[in-house]
């Protein structure tokens, strides 16, 4: 929502009650997301009544749903974005699936954020399509918008990315500045993900920690990084993507079945080092980004704007959206 609010300041906001998902530094997180089964149906359920009322009281004239399977209406046309048409899980796989798919039927539409052929990035995750489900997709989504013709000195050697649910967030920030002590000449930049929080020092000579940035300094942050080490989520995929790429290590979030199966798709690929929290050496990671296949020849194909010009021309003119 703060990040939402400083790149949309002119907009209204309506606060929609959160999942609230927890997880565990001992269970598996599939495990755990199982247990709250029951729950999480229940917030589905009640997120859709606080819709219905928000489309009645603003005269809504469509919705998109990032991921959210409440936020559906039989009254206006809806859509929902998700690329976990296949989700990972150690316990419950078909049940999750198929109560997945319940939910995204009741949509007019779902929009995969990502290519139909070889050149995608969610692999088995959306590939191929569920016949049951009208679906399509739409080309990477990425909130940075990637800079040609420009030449970018590097000024770190490596940009940690942090991001995910706590204890595993702190956690992994930890292991990473004990073991730059060892390393006091990579240039470091660590960006921890929290908006709103304070800066703090880092106690190294060669460590710089910022807690949050807009969008355009972020962009400038990976450009003139040589390594970015990160979790290995989708959206950070698609954002190095849509920027061409870099030398990346991965290290998915432990339990995450989702993020451990696309860093191996991705290490598959040699676009990325990919090693698990724990036992995870530094050292020898800066090492291995050596022999990555690293190239920044990718196209961005951006689908989803004809989907949105498609959109805007059917509320505009009061016509069917969908068919």
């Amino acid at each position: 929502m703060t990040l939402l609010k400083e790149q949309f300041p002119g907009l209204e906001f309506i606060t929609l009650p959160g999942y609230n998902v927890r997880y565990s530094s001992v269970l598996p997180i599939g495990l755990k997301v199982l247990m709250q089964f029951p729950r999480l149906i229940s917030a589905v359920r009640k997120e859709h009544k606080i819709l219905e009322q928000v489309i009645n009281d603003k005269k809504i004239d469509a919705v998109i749903s990032d991921n959210r399977y409440g936020v559906w209406s039989d009254k206006i046309p809806s859509v929902i974005i998700t690329h976990q048409l296949n989700i990972m899980a150690p316990f419950g796989k078909n049940l999750l699936n198929n109560m997945a798919l319940e939910h995204i039927k009741k949509f007019n539409e779902c929009w995969i954020p990502d290519y139909e052929g070889e050149e995608n990035l969610s692999g088995n995750l959306s590939h191929p399509l569920p016949k049951e489900i009208n679906a399509k997709y739409i080309g990477i989504l990425s909130r940075f918008e990637p800079i040609k013709n420009t030449i970018y000195k590097t000024e770190y050697q490596l940009l940690v990315i942090l991001s995910g649910p706590e204890p595993q967030r702190s956690k992994l920030e930890k292991i990473i500045l004990q073991q730059l002590q060892d390393l006091p000449l990579v240039k470091t930049l660590i960006i921890e993900g929290l908006p709103g929080e304070d800066s703090k020092k880092s106690g190294l000579q060669n460590v710089e920690i910022i807690p949050h940035l807009n969008d355009t300094e972020f962009c400038d942050k990976i450009y003139k990084s040589d390594i970015i080490l990160s979790r290995s989520g989708y959206s950070t995929i698609m954002d190095l993507y849509a920027l061409g790429w870099k030398k990346v290590i991965f290290i998915p979030t432990p339990g995450q079945t989702e993020q451990e199966y696309l860093g191996e798709l991705f290490k598959k690929k040699k676009r990325a080092v990919v090693l698990l929290q724990k036992g995870f050496l530094l050292k020898d990671a800066l090492k291995k980004t050596d022999n990555l296949a690293f190239t920044d020849d990718y196209n961005r194909k951006e689908e989803y704007k004809s989907l949105i010009d498609r959109w805007m021309t059917g509320i505009d003119n009061s016509l069917p959206i969908f068919h």
